[in-house]
């Protein structure tokens, strides 16, 4: 499968250093299909809304990188302790170091995917970051797409096919929360977890209000 092989997509060029195509072959090798796609539509809406804020990405091999790898933590080889998140920017980080990139370039990338789901603050944070927040956001939520012109959506979906990603993506989801229900306490999956039936200690997930209710504090 060559998913990324195209030189552009919707005048967003694909980038083709020997370091994007390595993690071309991680996310292939290790990740179902209707994720590959989900994260290489990712990085296309990503570089679209940071383009569209006229903020320049002055490392594509990092944003590249973090957009492929981003949901490595869903991925059962890569899960660990921590939420996904975590998981997949540590996994991120391992494959830099693997290949040889600087350590302050590495960070780059763990940071991006560490707070890809971080709303208010990875926009705050280097363009290469708030590139993946903002295009796992539209890809996943759809936040930004009235934004999209219908013939640059049509071209990317015709490239990057959605199979069924919605649902296929919320199992994975259910699954991780599954694996690690501690890990979802007080995270935005702890709804996912609560919905799905998953408890901690034999009780379901608890909310944050019912948290803070129990804090052995007085006023």
């Amino acid at each position: 499968m060559t998913l990324a092989r195209l030189k552009s997509v919707a005048g967003v060029r694909i980038p083709d250093t020997a370091l994007c195509i390595a993690a071309v072959d991680l996310l292939e090798s290790s990740s179902p299909k209707f994720l590959c796609t989900h994260c290489l539509r990712t990085y296309i809406f990503g570089s679209l809304a940071v383009r569209s804020l006229g903020r320049p990405v002055a490392d594509e091999e990092a944003a590249f990188c973090a957009a492929l790898l981003h949901d490595l933590g869903l991925i059962p080889p890569y899960r660990r302790d921590s939420r996904f998140e975590i998981d997949g920017a540590d996994a991120a980080r391992d494959f830099c170091a693997k290949h040889q990139v600087s350590p302050e370039r590495a960070d780059l990338v763990w940071k991006a995917i560490a707070l890809h789901t971080s709303p208010g603050i990875s926009t705050r944070l280097a363009d290469e970051i708030a590139l993946v927040h903002l295009g796992a956001g539209l890809d996943f939520l759809g936040l930004g797409l009235d934004q999209v012109p219908p013939q640059v959506l049509d071209e990317i979906l015709e490239k990057y096919l959605r199979m069924t990603f919605k649902s296929q993506f919320r199992d994975l989801l259910v699954e991780h929360c599954q694996h690690n229900p501690a890990a979802q306490v007080l995270t935005w999956t702890d709804d996912v977890a609560r919905t799905a039936g998953c408890t901690l200690h034999g009780k379901t997930i608890p909310t944050a209000s019912q948290i803070m209710s129990a804090a052995p504090f007085d006023e």
